[in-house]
């Protein structure tokens, strides 16, 4: 199905009327916004495709902001209405176009966000299902391309999900979900691309489906857009279900304990983690997913960067104790992480010397992954969802091979939190002695329930991608894990103060946890 359809003026006049100011404005509001930090100073349509449903009042702009660090771009679909009340067209409640989804209103034309109107959701369903093409003015063209056959149909229902932070999604038929991509980067699009693998090479089945993607194509490359995954309904994210599972645990009166629920969970999630890293590395004949070995030049890189992250947040640290803006409850402890930082750094240098050459395989991972990249399923299953990577790295960046114990140690630091705001949570009912000693030991469980899961009998085909000694496995996850709680105490310093104290005690820990015999 192809549409080569010029330009309709009426959308065209509405978005070419937009200020910078005023497009700035509606990014502002808009929680998929990035840039909002990088004090950004202008916004303009780089180009615009119309749609070849709706009239000729919807269309999809690819907006460019100007910010401090450079230039950032945006995808925004769009629809022009003469609406009598500006919440008209919306299904998510009364006043969500007027709070955070109108552009503008001029010459009694409201110009929105048209994930918000279902006219374009009905065309989308539809252009997902059969395939599209449109080409616009300026050469640019937007593909909706299926990759497999789904049911979904645009007389179905469909809705905007709640819960998007970088991306919106949209669910239709309850069956299938699709991605929007919001902040766009030429190249190819890991979530898409592992998507893809594992749906069409791989055959993994614990994670949803890849049904069909849509991009932009110009002269300079290919933008990936979006895609459309299988819908998973009456699942939750992993996150929540830790939290829900992990309650009756804390909140049990003093000197009763009960059974640590979420350990079974625990040991299938490992099993899960374990299978996705053996089916990311089932392919020899891919180069851009074939396994490859890790050599002590790689470690010695890996080593390097987990010592500049653990300066960099010593230092954060130092300087907030300084200022005295850090916690009173939390400076003894911090001036003692401070007063380490000499043995951390030898304790990393030990690692790498220890290690030697056996390091396992590098291979395409998640590069992101803890609790909330999880659904827990119906059956009481596993999904994992998200591959697109730490958003701060670039796309080159997020496709690098690595450790798979790299996800292992991202898991476990998930873990960490889950087990702190567990115990935060009853700070008002029990004492600090029994929230701490419930919080160790709930996630001792939770961690050694995981990790044999992760580490027990893999199988018999799947390639051996770890390092054969289990002292050196466990070595690895702890330089990972390393890393990791250091780049939370910075992030945590600069953004949540109060959350600090969490990689803080992860930080402390690193010395003194226990190492696996050979």
């Amino acid at each position: 199905m192809t549409s080569n359809e010029g330009p309709t003026p009426a959308i065209l006049s509405a978005i070419a009327a937009q200020s910078s100011d005023t497009i700035l404005r509606f990014l502002a509001r808009q929680r998929w916004f990035a840039a909002k930090g990088a004090s950004p100073t202008s916004a303009r349509i780089a180009d615009v495709v119309v749609l070849p449903w709706g009239n000729g009042e919807l269309a999809i702009a690819r907006v460019v902001v100007s910010a401090s660090d450079g230039d950032h771009q945006y995808q925004v679909p769009l629809a022009s209405r003469r609406l009598s009340h500006p919440a008209e067209r919306s299904d998510e409640g009364s006043g969500s176009l007027r709070d955070t989804s109108v552009v503008s209103t001029e010459n009694g034309v409201t110009l929105y966000d048209a994930v918000h109107d279902e006219e374009f959701r009905r065309g989308m369903a539809n252009a997902l299902t059969a395939g599209l093409t449109v080409t616009g003015a300026d050469g640019v063209s937007w593909i909706a391309e299926p990759v497999a056959h789904s049911s979904i149909n645009g007389d179905g229902k469909s809705r905007v999900g709640a819960a998007e932070q970088s991306n919106t999604s949209i669910v239709f038929d309850e069956s299938a979900i699709f991605k929007l991509f919001r902040t766009l980067k030429p190249g190819v699009n890991p979530d898409v691309e592992v998507a893809r693998f594992l749906t069409e090479s791989a055959r993994f089945r614990d994670t949803p489906a890849l049904l069909a993607t849509t991009r932009f194509e110009t002269a300079e490359g290919v933008t990936t857009s979006g895609m459309l995954q299988a819908f998973l309904p009456g699942s939750v994210d992993a996150w929540s279900y830790a939290l829900d599972r992990g309650r009756p645990y804390f909140s049990a009166p003093v000197g009763r304990d009960v059974a640590n629920a979420f350990v079974e969970d625990a040991t299938r999630l490992g099993a899960v983690t374990r299978a996705l890293h053996d089916a990311l590395a089932s392919d020899d004949n891919d180069p851009a997913f074939a396994p490859e070995p890790a050599t002590p030049e790689d470690l010695d890189r890996w080593a390097l960067r987990v010592k500049r992250s653990a300066r960099d947040a010593l230092a954060l640290l130092e300087r907030q104790l300084a200022s005295s803006s850090l916690q009173k409850a939390r400076a003894a402890e911090a001036q003692a992480l401070v007063r380490r930082q000499d043995q951390f750094l030898a304790w990393i240098d030990e690692l790498d010397e220890s290690l030697g050459d056996d390091l396992g395989m590098q291979i395409r991972v998640h590069g992101d992954f803890h609790l909330g990249q999880v659904l827990r399923l119906r059956d009481g299953g596993f999904n994992i969802i998200d591959f697109e990577g730490e958003p701060s790295r670039s796309l080159d960046e997020r496709r690098e091979k690595t450790s798979p114990l790299r996800d292992v140690a991202g898991m476990l630091r998930s873990f960490a939190y889950a087990a702190a705001t567990l115990a935060t949570s009853v700070d008002k009912t029990l004492d600090m002695p029994t929230r701490e000693l419930r919080s160790a030991r709930w996630e001792r469980d939770v961690r050694a329930a995981y990790l044999a899961g992760y580490l027990g009998q893999p199988d018999d085909d799947a390639p051996d991608i770890l390092p054969e000694d289990a002292e050196h496995v466990q070595q690895l996850i702890a330089l990972f894990e390393a890393e990791k709680a250091f780049y939370e105490l910075s992030y945590e310093l600069n953004n949540r103060p109060a959350w600090a104290w969490i990689p803080m005690r992860g930080i402390s820990k690193l010395l003194t946890q226990p190492r696996a015999s050979s």
